[in-house]
């Protein structure tokens, strides 16, 4: 099992220096939780910063799904957090992209509206210019970059959140997945609610997935049925919020939505049990099943042990529009866990097998189960799967197996 990478992540140059503060006294060791990278914008008219995460065993090999996140410099710590916490097994293995900010206002605004809430927002109403910077140019940049596939998420936070919400009904084959953080859908006197019904009757989105966060902004001084009936300023972020939920259930047949209100959060703090639901809830076909049989192998045959995993990855398969498979190592691991930590031969040797069914194409796999039959004393086993090693690539390891075992 090979231990895993200690990475660290040195974002800007302002954290950059704060780390090496921080880190002088064991430099020799970092966390690194992805890089910083940039593009010119020609759409924009400006150098974009993008920071990007990569999974922790980073495969050029593999495809991988992409999560775009906005408001990058508070959103990327959470977000890769959670893939870490989630994967394998509740969410797939991405590359997540995080979109700094330069004028957030005019990026995540669909219409101008010059003066709001007490502030100027001249530069208001940008939504769709930033939409093509992403479609156009920051999507092919991370395409050709990266082993990507076509299965890609956005996530936002407050007017990020009403930029997911714009692209969801307006653009809504952008992306696959939609994630909306308490969105600002009081903006512009609730302008994009009252378009909501018009877009919904347009297009198909029974393929996407939507998830839509709302913070508790009145605290206790009223409910969710009274403050539907309130007028007042400090109560339009949930007002708007809740008429928009009406509108989702009223459409539930044609749309795949979730939405969930968190009595005990605020603007601020929602992003991340907020992160952590909607990943859950947007990959929830990714989950996988019965994971607890595991905790418990000796009350299961060895098919209902290892039949999950293919019902599921075929699922999976289905779903990506690719083949997908379980890591190898998660497999083998597995396999000898069964052997040495629970002492259960023929449930270990159908993991295994299960592996080489996987990869027949990887030496490996038969280099485990000769090593599996040589446990086992049955020598004869073993010399046969060390030589379908060799036969496929040489295999050092086999080779030297069977110069032991006198071959």
């Amino acid at each position: 099992m090979r231990k895993p990478k200690i990475v660290i992540t040195i974002i800007t140059l302002f954290l950059c220096f704060k780390a090496i503060a921080q880190f002088n006294q064991n430099s020799e060791k970092q966390i690194v939780i992805g890089k910083v990278d940039s593009l010119y914008s020609k759409i924009l008219n400006e150098q974009r910063e993008i920071w990007i995460h990569t999974p922790e065993d980073f495969n050029s090999t593999k495809k991988y799904p992409v999560i775009y996140v906005l408001d990058a410099s508070q959103q990327f710590y959470v977000i890769t957090g959670m893939q870490k916490q989630l994967t394998p097994f509740k969410i797939p293995q991405s590359i997540i992209v995080g979109i700094t900010n330069t004028d957030r206002t005019r990026d995540f605004t669909n219409t101008n509206v010059p003066f709001q809430r007490g502030h100027e927002s001249e530069t208001s109403g940008g939504a769709s210019n930033f939409l093509k910077f992403i479609n156009q140019e920051l999507k092919p940049y991370i395409n050709n970059k990266y082993p990507t596939e076509n299965n890609n998420t956005i996530i936002g936070h407050s007017t990020g959140g009403l930029f997911v919400l714009y692209l969801y009904l307006h653009h809504e084959n952008s992306f696959d997945n939609y994630l909306a953080i308490d969105p600002s859908l009081w903006w512009d006197k609730e302008n994009l609610v009252k378009e909501t019904q018009e877009q919904l009757n347009k297009g198909n989105r029974k393929e996407k997935s939507l998830y839509i966060a709302v913070a508790n902004s009145i605290g206790k001084a009223m409910d969710t049925v009274k403050v539907r009936r309130d007028k007042t300023v400090p109560t339009e972020q949930i007002r708007a919020n809740l008429k928009f939920h009406d509108l989702l259930v009223r459409n539930n047949k044609e749309i795949n939505f979730k939405w969930e209100y968190f009595e005990n959060e605020d603007h601020g703090s929602i992003v991340v049990p907020a992160q952590y639901n909607g990943l859950r809830s947007i990959f929830s076909w990714f989950l996988f099943p019965e994971m607890w049989r595991f905790n418990t192998p000796k009350e299961y045959s060895a098919k209902e042990l290892t039949e999950p995993f293919k019902t599921h990855y075929k699922k999976l398969s289905i779903q990506m529009k690719r083949e997908v498979k379980p890591e190898w190592e998660l497999l083998n691991q597995v396999g000898f866990f069964m052997l040495d930590g629970h002492n259960l031969p023929k449930k270990a040797l159908a993991y295994l097998e299960l592996n080489a069914d996987f990869y027949p194409n990887e030496s490996k796999s038969f280099v485990a189960l000769g090593n599996y039959f040589l446990s086992q004393k049955n020598k004869s086993e073993a010399i046969n799967h060390y030589k379908k090693a060799v036969g496929i690539d040489g295999n050092q390891e086999a080779q030297t197996k069977l110069k032991e075992l006198g071959q």
